[in-house]
C-alpha cells in the first residue's frame, strides 16, 4: 500500500507438514519477500483444503495432477473454463475462464498430433502465461537411488503402476550381497577369548581358596 507502507499479504494455503516441506515454505515466503509481499502460511489438512477449493476461498495453493498420459491435452483441460472446481466440481482448481483459451482448447483436444495442432498449443499457452492463472517457471525436483540390480526403474509423473515392470537381477544382487557383507568374526574371537580369561580366573581363584583351606 503506497499511502500506508504496509506489504500486499497473500495467504498461501498449505497442506505441507513435514520438515522438508518446511524448508520449502521457508524459501518461498523469502522470494515473497523479495518482491515487497508477505506471504501468510496457512496449514491445513486436506478435507479443510478440498473445502476451501470447492468454495473458492483459497488463495495461493499448490496440487497435483496424476498426468496418467503424456499428452497437452492432459494439462491444458486443468484450465478449461466449464471444469471450473467452484461452478462445475471440475478439475480446474484456478477457476480460470478464457473464452479465447477455452475455443482452442476445444478445437485441440479431439485433433491428432500435427503442426495444426501445435500451433494450437502454442497459442494456449502464451494466453496462459499471459493471464498466469499458475504460477510459471517453478520446477521442483526429486532424487532417488536405487541398486544396480534393480532394472526397468525410471521414475516419472506419468504413472504410478510401475511396480509391475520392475526386474531384479538375483545374480547380481547375490553378488554385491557377498562383497558387502562380508562375514564379521572377530566379535566371535573376542568372545572366547574373553570366556578363556573368564575361565582361567575362575580356576585361580578356586586353587588360591583351596590353598588357603588346606593351611
Amino acid at each position: 500500500d503506497t499511502a500506508t507502507g504496509t506489504p500486499l499479504v497473500l495467504y498461501f494455503e498449505a497442506l505441507s507438514r513435514g520438515p522438508d516441506d518446511k524448508a520449502r515454505l521457508t524459501w518461498m515466503r523469502k522470494q515473497f519477500e523479495k518482491l515487497g509481499i508477505q506471504l501468510v502460511v496457512r496449514p491445513t489438512d486436506y478435507n479443510r483444503f478440498r473445502e476451501k477449493m470447492l468454495k473458492g476461498t483459497g488463495q495461493i495453493y499448490m496440487w497435483g495432477w496424476n498426468a496418467d498420459y503424456p499428452d497437452p491435452e492432459n494439462f491444458l483441460f486443468l484450465l478449461y473454463g466449464p471444469n471450473s472446481k467452484v461452478e462445475a466440481q471440475g478439475e480446474n482448481a484456478s477457476n480460470y475462464r478464457s473464452e479465447a483459451f477455452d475455443a482452442l482448447f476445444l478445437r485441440m483436444k479431439d485433433m491428432q498430433n500435427s503442426d495444426a495442432r501445435l500451433a494450437i498449443i502454442d497459442d494456449m499457452l502464451a494466453i496462459a502465461r499471459r493471464d498466469a492463472p499458475w504460477a510459471w517457471g517453478f520446477h521442483p525436483k526429486n532424487f532417488e537411488l536405487q541398486h544396480a540390480w534393480l532394472h526397468n526403474v525410471k521414475p516419472n509423473l506419468m504413472a504410478n503402476n510401475t511396480l509391475k515392470y520392475q526386474r531384479i537381477d538375483p545374480l547380481l544382487r547375490e553378488q554385491r550381497r557377498v562383497l558387502w557383507n562380508p562375514p564379521v568374526i572377530w566379535p566371535v574371537g573376542l568372545l572366547l577369548v574373553a570366556l578363556i580369561a573368564l575361565v582361567a580366573l575362575g580356576i585361580a581363584v578356586y586353587r588360591r581358596r583351596e590353598r588357603g583351606a588346606a593351611l
